[in-house]
């Protein structure tokens, strides 16, 4: 007698036969391009989208349940044009049947060629890839929440011999700042997909975009893996390399461990290459729909002139990022952020930097970068700076200190040209303004900038030989050569600029020399970038050195001297108009003294000499 068990043995062959025979009875009498219709209708009624399938469309049964579809185009949203959302060249899948029966499903293997996606994002924040109004007809079945058990049981099921995408194309278009990016070239393998294990992939295409002038190829080589029941996928061994098409910067690689779920991605042990500079860390962003962004970096080495177009024109930072942080103020608002960032050796707009750390907050439209601080041209910097996004424009305070730094070689390379003064200079500067653009800062900039600069030098200007011109002038006598170097030598220098609505003003400058005293007033446009100063210059000794000895007859006299025109060619002349006057004023006041002196009793002398010295002022 057989057994039961050999009674079930036959029972499953005979099952197994029958289904083979019906799979193969399918496969020869069912044709599934008679079936396009019903098959569109329901693409349509589970998703709201149209389905056209131009090519011919197969299907097997057995072993595995296939379909492989040629030219189909799937229509756009509505209200997104009328070009297509997708394009596929050819479509291949298949799954094992008997393992459907046990509700599993093993995907043998998803192929895709010439795949040309369209993503929109318009102004409104509407996306074309939602499914929104098919889910809210209550066509589509409804998500399980996360966590279900009997969706989870299903998922972990799941498994996939490979994908193998061809050809692909991605755009990308967000009207809301008018952002363009285009993937081309796409290619993506990836074998033995199952959830909790990790699988390698492999993927490379060229990244283009509306703003850059050559392309990006970029290529990826990773370990994956899936859990699906907690909703996490992590990249280990994770590499990128990238470089422009044209060879030019940047390229380099990056390695990392990622890992990404709902509420985060993370890069743990971030190492990477660009161009010259090395960049070691970690990064996260939490939130991703804020977003807020975690980071600890540090860089040996940047050079971030190296990455602007020849005679481009850059507002020095942190003026430069408050402006570029106005042309998208909804971001900053929106921006969380926390990190900090040290930087061995830094160059930007012009400047050389080293030992850089910098600490950034940000938090409900307010961004901070406090402390600030680094070693530059001999000294140091140290800075407070803000940015308020909550009102608009934009405000930008600043409060940044520079101490002792040689002045010289800053400003020659802030400003691209020769400096006008040298020595060692300590600034304070606490200023605010608005930042919506370069202009509105120069224009609505307020505060105060204390100077104070010690053994310097001014460029271009020989005070000591326009007092002899002066002098020479007064006497009638003709002007002396100019002789030695065309600059005047100081051991001190301070002054307080108030500056309001783009207007500077100075009314205390004062210029110590071994033979010389300067003091200065005027003003100074930063809207239209042009001086109008004065500065009086008297001669106090008649020590050796620069023409002291001929300094002696000037002794007691006052010079006035005039700065004016542009910031980039500043013109130095005597002031006629003020020297005639004080000298006119001077030989009055001695004939007047002579008068006092011969007429007016010795007890009120001083009296009236004090009143009418105040009215020839």
């Amino acid at each position: 007698m057989r057994t039961p068990i050999r009674y079930l043995l036959i029972t499953i062959g005979i099952l197994i036969a029958l289904v083979a025979a019906l799979a193969a009875w399918i496969a020869l009498r069912f044709d599934a391009n008679d079936h396009r219709e019903r098959i569109t209708a329901e693409f349509m009624r589970h998703t709201g989208r149209s389905l056209q399938i131009d090519g011919t469309l197969n299907l097997s049964f057995y072993p595995w349940l296939g379909i492989e579809a040629r030219d189909a185009v799937l229509a756009d949203a509505p209200g997104f044009g009328d070009a297509p959302f997708a394009r596929i060249a050819r479509l291949q899948a298949r799954a094992r049947l008997l393992p459907l029966l046990r509700g599993e499903l093993d995907i043998d293997r998803i192929a895709i060629d010439g795949l040309a996606l369209k993503l929109v994002r318009a102004a409104d924040g509407r996306t074309n890839w939602s499914t929104a109004d098919a889910d809210t007809a209550g066509s589509a079945p409804a998500a399980a929440p996360r966590g279900d058990t009997a969706t989870t049981a299903g998922a972990l099921a799941l498994a996939i011999g490979g994908i193998d995408i061809q050809g692909a194309s991605v755009s990308w278009t967000d009207l809301r700042d008018n952002t363009q990016l285009q993937l081309t070239k796409l290619q993506l393998q990836a074998s033995e997909i199952r959830p909790g294990a990790p699988f390698p992939l492999q993927s490379s295409f060229t990244l283009g975009s509306s703003g850059m002038s050559a392309t990006m190829d970029i290529a990826i080589d990773s370990r994956v893996r899936i859990s699906i029941q907690d909703e996490v996928v992590e990249l280990s061994d994770l590499s990128v390399r990238f470089g422009r098409s044209d060879g030019i910067r940047p390229r380099g690689q990056i390695e990392a461990a990622l890992r990404a779920d709902a509420d985060s991605i993370v890069f743990e042990r971030l190492h990477a290459i660009v161009d010259d500079t090395r960049i070691e860390g970690r990064v996260a962003v939490t939130e991703p729909t804020r977003p807020a962004i975690q980071f600890d970096l540090d860089i040996d080495n940047l050079d971030l002139d190296a990455y602007l177009p020849a005679g481009a024109q850059v507002a020095p930072a942190p003026a430069g990022a408050a402006t570029a942080a106005a042309r998208n103020p909804s971001a900053l608002v929106t921006l969380a952020a926390d990190g900090r960032l040290r930087v061995g050796r830094l160059r930007a707009h012009g400047l050389q930097l080293s030992e850089v750390d910098l600490v950034l907050q940000a938090e409900d439209g307010q961004l901070r970068l406090a402390p600030l601080s680094a070693s530059l041209y001999g000294g140091r910097y140290s800075g407070k700076v803000g940015i308020d996004a909550r009102r608009s424009p934009l405000r930008l305070t600043l409060d940044e200190r520079l101490e002792d730094i040689q002045l010289a070689p800053f400003l020659r390379d802030f400003s691209g040209t020769e400096a006008r003064i040298a020595g060692r200079a300590t600034v304070q500067a606490r200023l605010q303004g608005n930042a919506d653009s370069t202009d509105s800062l120069r224009r609505s900039i307020t505060g105060q900038v204390d100077l104070r600069i010690v053994d310097g030098a001014l460029k271009g200007i020989n005070i000591a030989q326009m007092m002899r011109e002066a002098s020479a002038r007064i006497r009638g006598t003709a002007a002396p050569s100019p002789s030695g170097r065309n600059e005047t030598d100081f051991t001190d220098l301070s002054a307080t600029l108030r500056i309001a609505n783009g207007q500077v003003r100075n009314d205390d400058l004062a210029l110590r020399a071994p033979l010389l005293r300067l003091t200065g007033a005027g003003s100074a446009s930063l809207i239209n970038e042009t001086i109008d100063y004065r500065l009086r210059a008297s001669a106090v000794a008649t020590l050796a050195g620069q023409g002291g000895d001929e300094l002696a007859s000037l002794r007691g006299l006052t010079i006035p001297i005039r700065i004016s025109g542009p910031f980039a060619e500043p013109r130095f002349a005597l002031d006629i108009e003020s020297l005639v006057a004080d000298s006119l004023r001077e030989r009055a006041a001695e004939r007047i003294d002579e008068r006092i002196r011969e007429r007016v009793p010795e007890g009120v002398q001083d009296t009236l000499r004090r009143g009418l010295r105040d009215l020839l002022r």
